[in-house]
């Protein structure tokens, strides 16, 4: 599915400027780099060599689209790629466990007013992980509620639903249940503050014979933005956040083992019908989890 959705991506990006203009459309392109560091007791645990890689680089580009008429009635449409560059070689061995990048495609729809939004969203996509563990690749999906409340300035936001997925070799989450919230606050309308944190609960290595694993996954993140007008009254954005993960597995011997990641990144925004961050959280549904990157670090615990 990666490579499916990289076209679609490009058609979404070309039309971004237009659909803002003739639909009167919101619309965003967002490019970002960041550096993951991955720590924990599971990490390496087996001694060496250490076919865990625990520092890589990712590059991800993604963009969206709300379409709103004159009524409450809005649509969104996102897609996400995301890229890691870890190194598939360790002294001479295949890595292990590492995440090599994930593509999304989500579907946002709900009723939007100047102070609230409420609706539902569904979202498909796949996780990839180095070449040695390929079977662990997943298609996941996702689905739930979401809403949104503004005040002047602030926005509080949540979504709450479920996750699931699928694999050759299921090491990664599944039939999980997830709750996510996120909070934003504009200064001046050019600098945006943002924090967000989640919760999953699912299980890990379904096909073992002993049964699966419980998997608790927590995500906590701060960005800081800063926006500037560019040519044509759009407006475009340069950002830093940082993203800690941390997957607690609960083994059927007792032991809880634990990996980390945490995800230094900036990022570049353009947004094309909406003037400044307050009116961009208005125009927008939440942004959805990074459900890619969430279910790349669950493998390591195993």
């Amino acid at each position: 599915m990666r490579n499916s959705l990289i076209p679609a991506l490009l058609c979404v990006l070309g039309a971004l400027p237009a659909a803002a203009q003739d639909w009167q459309a919101a619309a965003e392109l967002d490019l970002s780099l960041s550096r993951n560091s991955r720590s924990g007791s599971a990490l390496n645990s087996s001694g060496g060599p250490l076919e865990e890689i625990e520092d890589y680089s990712m590059a991800r580009i993604s963009a969206r689209m709300a379409l709103q008429g004159s009524g409450p009635f809005r649509l969104q449409l996102s897609l996400l790629h995301d890229e890691g560059r870890a190194e598939t070689m360790v002294q001479g061995e295949d890595s292990d466990d590492t995440y090599d990048g994930s593509s999304q495609l989500s579907l946002q729809m709900g009723l939007a007013a100047e102070r609230h939004y409420f609706g539902g969203f569904a979202a498909t996509g796949d996780v990839a992980f180095n070449p040695d563990d390929s079977d662990q690749d997943a298609d996941y999906s996702a689905y739930g509620l979401e809403g949104a409340w503004h005040n002047g300035n602030l926005t509080l936001s949540g979504q709450i639903g479920r996750l699931d997925s699928e694999a050759e070799n299921p090491e990664t989450l599944s039939d999980a249940s997830f709750l996510a919230l996120g909070a934003g606050y504009a200064l001046r309308d050019h600098t945006w503050i943002s924090a967000r944190a989640a919760y999953a609960g699912g299980d890990q290595d379904t096909d073992s014979g002993s049964g699966p694993d419980d998997v608790d996954l927590l995500a906590l993140g701060l960005e800081i933005e800063r926006g500037f007008a560019i040519a044509g009254g759009h407006q475009a954005s340069l950002y830093g956040g940082a993203d800690w993960v941390q997957v607690r597995e609960g083994s059927s011997s007792g032991a809880a083992n634990e990996v980390s990641d945490l995800v230094i990144g900036v990022g570049l925004r353009i947004t094309f019908g909406a003037q400044g961050a307050a009116e961009r959280s208005r125009r927008f549904a939440p942004r959805l989890p990074e459900f890619g990157r969430w279910l790349g670090a669950v493998p390591a615990v195993d």
